[in-house]
């Protein structure tokens, strides 16, 4: 009995250390990624989500559950059918990020920005850029992640927010599947 106990206690230590390893790696994955590289410097990041925007676009997921990946309005064959209880575990999951708050040791040059000072740090200087990543809620195996993320650029609120589907291609966590957007 005090085996078993043993063997459990690792495993799931394990497993807990392999999504929080693979929830950084997708954060730092999004934060370098660049929509324009030679034109932003600075990046700034909130520790915390806002739930407002956030279950804005959670509403939008309810409606449909089938998924197809578009680029520039292309259907592609690439494409997922999310079950029932695979969007009612995303929803619930994602409507937690309220509590979620990343604590990550300052590995790049970062700015913490608290949600009060947005408009103040993206006003200091036009070329940063600022960005929201709600935890990361894994499905089928750990081999697709659901995120929401939020983009502010150019010196003031303008950028984009959605609830995506990612993948990872050549070890990077890419975004795959939009399933709520938005630009502002």
């Amino acid at each position: 009995m005090k085996n078993l106990l043993y063997i459990l206690v690792l495993v799931f230590s394990q497993t807990m250390a392999s999504q929080t390893t693979e929830s950084e790696k997708i954060f730092w994955d999004l934060i370098d990624h660049k929509l324009n590289p030679d034109k932003y410097s600075d990046v700034g990041y909130l520790n915390k989500v806002d739930f407002g925007m956030l279950k804005y676009h959670l509403s939008n997921i309810k409606k449909d559950s089938a998924l197809v990946y578009y680029d520039n309005r292309i259907k592609k064959n690439d494409s997922i059918i999310l079950s029932v209880e695979e969007k009612e575990y995303l929803i619930s999951e994602l409507s937690t990020s309220e509590n979620y708050s990343w604590n990550l040791a300052e590995q790049k040059k970062l700015i913490k920005v608290q949600q009060k000072n947005v408009l103040e740090f993206l006003n200091a200087d036009k070329k940063r850029e600022l960005k929201i990543i709600s935890k990361p809620i894994f499905i089928r195996n750990e081999k697709i992640a659901c995120l929401f993320g939020v983009y502010l650029c150019c010196g003031h609120i303008y950028g984009y927010a959605s609830i995506s589907l990612y993948k990872k291609n050549d070890g990077k966590w890419e975004r795959w599947i939009p399933m709520s957007e938005g630009a502002f």
